[in-house]
């Protein structure tokens, strides 16, 4: 098992998808203020899939009449509708046009999904419909928060994109989120993290809907790393300053200054006039992080911008960010970023 795709013991519905005679009947939602890249690349990777099937088909002489993928757009009412980077697309349907579906593929909404999400209300309501039908659903990026508005996630593995996690667990409590998973696949529920995700979950789906070896075609012609991934590497940490203690915010900014330095919290207590059980305990309310927490974090993304923007060595990095022990370090930095420090200066070096 992939640990990080979640790709789940999946031969049952392999046997089941090879024995249909019919296509697989796939229903791609457009909404408004969606990503229209993460429906323009869904379309064209299953028209992909239906090319390679067919020319394998015609190969292997086998009947060629019917397509593996049928699909069709849909948005709530059937009229166009205006995505993300002023794209306006044109559905094939109305969603009360659908009667049944095999699977339906939600859009991301890059980085405006909470403005928007109540407007969503209806796809959510269709959704919930649909899938008490019979339907399997797919969420792209941040189009995991539809489909948890519908309840569908609720006891169920999900991820979404890095920058939303935290909002996501809080607005729903009961779906088991897995935060450094590129794709989820829960009992006919299909999640996928930020928008490079979108490719992996949709080979991802190729493989579950089409077969192994399909899915591996798509990905050697269409150039698609099927490595496993892991959305870690990209998460930058998010130094919560939004809280009204002030005082804390005050050794906030002094950790920032002085990170660098050998630091010891019983001293940085006394120095803001805090006792140390009331400091630790008023800074983790306040940022919710212990200020050992809050200082390695502050550290790991110096030490990635560093990798980022210098060809300084690591054991130097090491000594400019505080720390002694480059290999403790290393260690450290691999269990936080997911990669070590060499492994992240080749991706991201600028």
């Amino acid at each position: 098992m992939n640990a990080r795709m979640d790709f789940v013991n999946d031969s049952s519905r392999h046997a089941h998808q090879c024995s249909r005679t019919a296509p697989i009947h796939i229903t791609v939602i457009m909404a408004p203020y969606s990503s229209s890249s993460s429906i323009t690349t869904t379309l064209e990777m299953f028209d992909s899939a239906n090319t390679m099937d067919w020319f394998n088909k015609r190969r292997n002489k086998q009947s060629q009449s019917t397509q593996l993928f049928h699909i069709e757009t849909a948005s709530v009412d059937g009229l166009p509708v205006s995505c993300t980077g002023g794209v306006s697309l044109a559905p094939m349907k109305a969603l009360s046009d659908i009667e049944s579906t095999d699977l339906i593929i939600v859009p991301g909404f890059m980085f405006n999904i909470m403005p928007v999400l109540h407007t969503l209300q209806p796809i959510s309501d269709w959704l919930k419909v649909m899938a008490n039908g019979g339907a399997q659903v797919a969420s792209i990026c941040t189009g995991a928060f539809v489909v948890a508005e519908a309840g569908l996630l609720d006891g169920r593995q999900a991820t979404t994109h890095w920058m939303f996690l935290k909002q996501f667990q809080r607005r729903y409590p009961q779906a088991k989120i897995k935060d450094d998973y590129t794709v989820t696949d829960d009992n006919g529920v299909f999640c996928s993290g930020g928008a490079s995700s979108a490719i992996d979950l949709l080979i991802y789906l190729i493989r579950c809907f089409g077969s192994p070896e399909l899915a591996s075609e798509c990905s050697r012609k269409l150039l698609v790393d099927t490595s496993r991934r892991t959305q870690t590497p990209y998460v930058q940490y998010n130094f919560k300053r939004n809280h009204e203690d002030q005082e804390i915010l005050h050794v906030q900014d002094w950790l920032e200054e002085n990170y660098q330095s050998d630091i010891l919290f019983d001293e940085v207590a006394t120095q803001f006039n805090f006792g140390v059980r009331n400091f630790i305990r008023r800074f983790k309310s306040a940022t919710g992080d212990t200020p050992n927490q809050y200082l390695q974090s502050l550290r790991i993304e110096q030490a990635k911008h560093l990798l980022e923007t210098t060809k300084t060595n690591f054991e130097q990095i090491t000594y400019q960010i505080g720390y002694e022990d480059s290999n403790s370090f290393r260690r450290l930095f691999k269990t936080r970023v997911g990669i070590g420090p060499t492994d992240y200066r080749k991706k991201f070096q600028l």
